[in-house]
């Protein structure tokens, strides 16, 4: 089984996923990576450990799968499933968007924050750090 780390577990570090999933990261993470590399104010030593951990990241996991038109047509989806379960888009839609990504490569989404992606139950998996599916 396929899995795509969401950015929550890249940030923790903490994984243990079994050998048998193939393990990919999105490229939206990489993005949401990138972002936190680049915010103003950062002190050298916290701007080096941000480098040095997404350097590690990308070293360790190669290229992200990225976002193209098969995960559009799955973030349609994922985005109305949302919305039906009375949830807003506003503040989820880089999870909903990292989470079109896996629907679309039929993956799993591996993820330390289980409610942002609660409104996709049914549609694709939501494994915690461990590769157990994250109890309703």
């Amino acid at each position: 089984m396929r899995a795509i780390l969401d950015t929550s577990i890249l940030l923790g570090g903490q994984f243990a996923i079994a050998s048998t999933f193939e393990v990919a990261v999105a490229s939206l993470s990489y993005a949401e990576l990138q972002f936190g590399i680049s915010k103003p104010g950062l002190s050298p030593q916290d701007f080096m450990a941000r480098q040095t951990r997404y350097q590690r990241l990308r070293e360790q996991f190669g290229d992200g799968l990225p976002f193209d038109d098969q995960a559009s047509i799955s973030y349609g989806l994922l985005a109305s499933l949302t919305l039906r379960a009375g949830r807003q888009l506003r503040g989820r839609q880089l999870d909903i968007l990292i989470a079109a990504v896996a629907h679309a490569n039929q993956a799993a989404i591996v993820t330390a924050n289980p409610g942002d992606f609660i409104a996709l139950a049914g549609a694709i998996p939501v494994l915690d750090p461990l590769g157990d599916p994250w109890p309703n």
